[in-house]
């Protein structure tokens, strides 16, 4: 739809008020005219044989002229004008019928087509021009007699004419000027309506912006407040819905106000902080209640609210607005607009509130997300210290006995060595064994408690020969493991830098791991070799193997790999790999696990250690960087 077809609505209108304007403006100079014709009829009574005739006309001019001043409120300005038009044609001749010798009364008919031309341009004042000229010369011919008046009658038919031409050509340049002047100022009107819509928008968008800058709750609120309060009324505040206890209805709290009078503010403060709405009561609780805006005068306050809940009488406002904030079906708040001394709050101030109300939903519904995950990550850090703290207690109070039980079983061990049977010496042993895995165990739950509580493990770089440490990490295995075979692929000498007794945890962690995961037998082998600035060290087994959702959570805390025929469950508390994984990464290195392909079967836990334990560099990507809890110590 172009301009012209978008404005057609609006010309109409403003030609219709036009119009209306200019039928005012004809009867008073109709009842001007008809008002000083009778003056003059009632001057030179004496001289007219029909004065009674000609002072009835000019009554009935008066009163239709009455009339036609108020129907051209009531119908279309256009009819009631054709109404008028003929009237004046008739009464006009008539007057020319009683006074036919008049020679001046012809000019009656110039306000006439005057007025015809001033209606409806230039058409109507010819076509009115011509009628009046033939009612004219018709009453001329008819009833005047012979002389002055008929020896005029061209002349003045041609004068009528003439004039008809002439002010339908001028009407037509008036009314023209007219028409495009009022396309002009529609333009305008709707440039400057778009130009303000766009200003709108652009506020709005900024205000939706402004509003998700903060998460925080309070920074929300205010956000909200301060943008709204300089569009809207003296006052603005915000009132959040809040769940009262013990079942109550809900009220309003004060979350943010501001405004352009500070006493007011405070004193509005005060009060909303000590009276609290409940929705439902007052104009902000009837806004929550029925979800829909409201604007109140002062003299249409609800006498229902006792104790003033909005503060309208408490600091003379003039109008109140209050527009429900709502997202996702919920109201989450009411924004409320005040006037004190400034112009009454209305639909223009409502509509604009309604779009803040609009984006601020989105805004306190993060907010209180936010606020939400805020408190459930607090509770789930307080549950969290009170688990390492059960750790770290349990494992510090299990040390102690577990220190004696191995010392006295160490020493009752040596006595009963020369006079114990073989069956006595082997149970003493398993209790050694026993002790010594709890102790492991001990170790690997003050470790991981080390780990959640203070978000580190600490490293104490030396250098070493990491074939020795495998050797001898074989060693033990097997020891502990007699029916077992672990074989060690390494060179004779593999230096590097680490912390000795980490590294052997990690040995030992693997070596155990392996053992655990192949029950059915089978060799373990373990491969060392130098690569490029580093080493790698591998150890596979022939067990159960892990599948490939598991390769990356067995390293998890707490976790164990399932053998899936069985669904049974290797021993342990599942903490050794992820310790591991915490130690290698801490010397800078990597570790993952994959599958034996060698041996069809199994696993391969590969890990790859810096032949210098340093802090990698954090500007640079690294796959499988240390995590935030991994530090060193020198």
């Amino acid at each position: 739809m172009n301009l012209t077809e978008a404005a057609l609505p609006h010309l109409e209108s403003h030609y219709e008020r036009q119009m209306r304007t200019t039928e005012r403006q004809l009867g008073l100079a109709r009842a001007t005219i008809a008002g000083a014709g009778l003056v003059a009829v009632l001057v030179f009574r004496d001289r007219l044989d029909t004065f009674p005739w000609l002072v009835g006309l000019g009554v009935a001019v008066l009163v239709y002229t009455a009339a036609i001043l108020f129907l051209v409120g009531r119908f279309p300005a256009r009819e009631v004008g054709i109404v008028a038009t003929a009237l004046d044609m008739v009464v006009v001749t008539l007057a020319i019928y009683l006074e036919p010798q008049a020679l001046d009364a012809f000019l009656f008919y110039i306000p006439v087509v005057l007025g015809v031309a001033v209606r409806y341009g230039l058409g109507a004042s010819v076509w009115s021009s011509l009628v009046v000229s033939f009612m004219y010369a018709s009453v001329v011919l008819a009833v005047a007699e012979a002389g002055q008046v008929r020896e005029l009658l061209p002349i003045r038919i041609g004068y009528l004419v003439g004039l008809g031409l002439a002010a339908g050509l001028f009407a037509r340049v008036v009314i023209g000027r007219a028409t495009e002047n009022a396309r002009l100022q529609r333009r305008l009107e709707q440039e400057e309506r778009e130009r303000a819509r766009t200003r709108e928008a652009e506020l709005l968008s900024q205000m939706a912006r402004e509003f998700g800058t903060s998460l925080e709750r309070q920074a929300t609120v205010d956000a909200i407040v301060r943008a709204a309060a300089p569009l809207l009324g003296d006052l603005t505040w915000l009132l959040t819905l809040e769940e009262a206890p013990g079942g109550e209805p809900p009220f309003l709290r004060l979350a943010g106000i501001d405004g352009r009078d500070r006493p007011a503010v405070e004193r509005l403060r005060h009060h909303l902080e000590t009276r609290r709405p409940r929705v439902g009561d007052g104009v902000a609780g009837a806004a929550a209640a029925t979800v829909s805006a409201a604007v109140v005068r002062v003299n249409e306050r609800p006498s229902d609210s006792p104790g003033d809940p909005d503060g309208m009488a408490l600091l003379g406002m003039r109008s109140l607005l209050a527009v429900p904030i709502i997202f996702r079906a919920r109201v989450r708040g009411v924004l409320v607009s005040a006037s004190l001394d400034g112009p009454e709050l209305g639909d223009g101030e409502a509509r604009l509130a309604m779009a803040i109300a609009e984006r601020a939903g989105p805004a306190l519904e993060n907010a209180a997300l936010w606020a939400d995950l805020q408190e459930q990550v607090a509770r789930e850090q307080r549950a969290q210290r009170a688990k390492d703290d059960f750790l770290s207690i349990v494992s510090h109070e299990l040390r102690t006995p577990l220190t004696s039980i191995q010392g006295y079983s160490q020493l009752l061990e040596a006595r009963m060595r020369d006079s114990a049977s073989a069956k006595e010496l082997s149970q003493l042993g398993t209790i050694r064994t026993q002790v010594t895995r709890m102790r492991r165990l001990v170790e690997d739950l003050l470790d991981v408690s080390r780990i959640d509580r203070r978000g580190l493990v600490s490293i104490e770089p030396e250098p070493l020969d990491l074939a020795v440490e495998l050797r001898e990490a074989a060693a033990r295995a097997e020891r502990e493991h007699p029916e077992r075979v672990i074989g060690v692929q390494a060179p004779d000498t593999l230096p590097i830098e680490a912390d000795r007794d980490r590294i052997g945890q990690v040995l030992t962690n693997l070596l155990d791991n392996a053992v655990k995961y192949s029950p059915s037998g089978g060799p373990v082998t373990v491969r060392a070799e130098a690569r490029g600035h580093g080493v790698e060290v591998a150890v596979a087994d022939e067990g159960i193997g892990v599948t490939e959702a598991q390769r990356e959570r067995i390293f998890e805390r707490f976790y164990q790999a399932d053998d899936e025929p069985s669904r049974r469950r290797p021993g342990g508390l599942g903490l050794g790999l992820y310790i591991t994984r915490a130690i290698v990464l801490a010397h800078g290195g990597q570790i993952t696990a994959e599958p034996n392909r060698a041996a069809g079967r199994g696993t391969v836990i590969r890990l790859r250690l810096p032949r210098r334990a340093a802090v990698p560099d954090r500007s640079q990507p690294v796959t499988d960087a240390p995590p935030p809890f991994v530090t060193r110590r020198r």
